[in-house]
């Protein structure tokens, strides 16, 4: 069956090579053939039934009191069909300077005017004329002459440079239009050549763009880096570009050259170093501030040891007798200072993988019980734990000395960061197959930010002052290590002024290891 003869017509017009766009006599557009669309971003259902002005830039919507398409209307007549050199606006605003063919039939109360629209070609070619108004391209006023002449060395020397440079190259007139461009700069901008060539660059958004262009049409250089945001395609590029003036036969500004640099490996070579560079600088930070609360706690215990001892000596020479209190403190600040220099030497092992562990059968219950009653009586009843028991005895395979360090840690922190008196809460039960111990306090609490750094190498929560609460921000990093070298996982539930709970969860001995799940909100480690 034959398509009805209006079907046909409309198929080999969409077909047409040459965009085109077909107008009633009230000017709204009727139709959009494929490659318009192309050219000009519009899908013919968006701009079917809309004003021919969409088109138009805002400048050339009337003419001498007629609107545009009457003008080229009556132009055509006069001239007898030939085309003419006038921008059209893509979607989105830029614009296109294109050769416009103008064409016109009207049967009874039935109008249409066509419009056949070409892009500027790369070498001018002798037929259109500029559009006047608006508008001056004086590259292809006087270009007619050298497009007819056979290219000679030089020039055929100068398209192979510009071709094959390994930079963007693109020209502009003094309209500015881009008049020609290289391969090269339609990979930087995402674009193709089509789009570009014929592009007023007037319409870019980047008033440093802009600025760069007027400041070339006004002869001189001007330099631009930053992103460009393409005006024909959704690209984002880092790029550096140097504006430089042309100037003809007379001396006068002719129009311009940008060359540009796609600089985004140069921008991520540059993001790495400021990063490598930020973290550097925090590292030094970091071991300064560790040097002065290292050097701060390190005399801290020597201080006070120093001078009991010295009392005790004078006392011992006097042959007077001596105070047991003052013995126990003195041997809390030794065993205070044999802790730091162990965390010290715990650290640097663990840094070369030289920390080692001799697991065994270990009753975790009586381990936790031993810890509790040697801390008690080092605090000399300052504080109470109340150790909540496993109804049996707990067997997991660990390392006694180095499980020991971990709770002595945890039970010493909850009584450290606990007001005066605070109760210590200390619970031990099988869940999941596992050994589960937790360590609870009353205490300032620790920051939700701050939580997820808890365990790293140094670090110290934001709300503790280093004069009220010792430390080197070492003891959580080693238990972290321990732990997980036992199969195991540590982790903090902590709200500000509420206290804090640490749990430790192991494998029993007659388990294999399995991964903890945990629950939401758990900072796990």
């Amino acid at each position: 069956m034959k398509s009805p003869p209006g079907d046909e017509l409309r198929l080999l017009l969409v077909a047409l090579a040459d965009p085109l766009v077909a107008c009633d006599g009230q000017e709204r557009i009727v139709l959009l053939t494929r490659s318009a669309e192309r050219l000009l971003g519009w899908t013919e259902e968006e701009l079917r039934g809309q004003p021919f002005t969409l088109l138009v830039p805002q400048r050339l919507h009337t003419i001498g009191g007629r609107s545009l398409l009457r003008y080229l209307l009556e132009r055509c007549l006069q001239h007898g069909g030939h085309s003419i050199l006038m921008p059209l606006q893509r979607q989105g605003g830029t614009e296109l300077l294109l050769e416009v063919s103008t064409g016109h039939v009207a049967e009874g109360k039935q109008e249409r005017i066509t419009l056949s629209l070409r892009r500027v070609p790369e070498v001018p070619l002798p037929s259109p004329e500029p559009f006047a108004q608006d508008l001056t391209v004086k590259h292809w006023k006087y270009g007619h002459l050298g497009a007819r002449l056979h290219p000679g060395t030089a020039r055929r020397h100068y398209q192979l440079i510009f071709e094959n440079a390994p930079l963007g190259i693109f020209h502009f007139d003094t309209t500015p239009v881009i008049t020609t461009c290289n391969d090269y700069f339609t990979r930087i901008v995402g674009s193709p050549k089509q789009l570009l060539i014929g592009l007023n660059l007037l319409t870019l958004h980047d008033p440093r763009a802009l600025a760069c262009i007027r400041a070339t049409l006004d002869g001189k250089h001007a330099r631009y880096e930053g992103d460009y945001v393409s005006a024909t395609a959704d690209k984002v590029t880092p790029v550096r570009a140097h504006f430089a003036p042309c100037h003809d036969w007379e001396g006068k500004v002719s129009g311009g050259v940008g060359i540009v640099e796609d600089i985004t490996a140069q921008r991520r070579i540059e993001e790495e170093r400021a990063r490598l560079l930020r973290e550097a600088h925090a590292a030094i930070r970091v071991r300064d501030d560790f040097l002065t609360i290292a050097s701060h706690e390190l005399k801290t215990p020597l201080t006070p040891l120093s001078l009991r001892l010295a009392n005790l000596e004078r006392k011992l020479e006097r042959g007077e007798s001596v105070d047991p209190t003052a013995l126990r403190h003195a041997r809390q600040q030794l065993l205070r200072l044999t802790s730091l220099i162990n965390d010290l030497l715990d650290t640097s092992r663990i840094e070369s993988g030289g920390l080692a562990l001799h697991p065994q059968p270990t009753r975790l219950d009586a381990l936790v019980e031993h810890v509790i009653h040697v801390t008690e009586r080092l605090y000399d009843g300052e504080h109470r734990v109340h150790f909540h028991r496993p109804a049996q005895p707990l067997h997991v395979r660990g390392d006694p000395y180095r499980l020991e360090q971990v709770i002595t840690n945890l039970v010493e922190n909850a009584l450290k960061y606990s007001p005066d008196g605070g109760p210590v809460h200390v619970s031990l039960e099988v869940r999941d197959s596992l050994a589960l111990l937790s360590v609870s306090d009353h205490g300032i609490g620790i920051p939700a930010d701050q939580q997820q750094h808890l365990f790293e190498r140094y670090f110290r929560a934001r709300n503790v002052p280093t004069r009220s609460y010792g430390g080197l921000g070492l003891g959580l990093y080693i238990c972290r290590d321990i732990i997980e070298r036992h199969g195991g996982r540590i982790w903090v539930e902590s709200e500000v002024g509420r206290g804090s709970t640490f749990y430790v969860a192991l494998p029993t001995l007659t388990e294999t290891q399995e991964p903890l799940v945990r629950s939401p909100g758990h900072v796990v480690h």
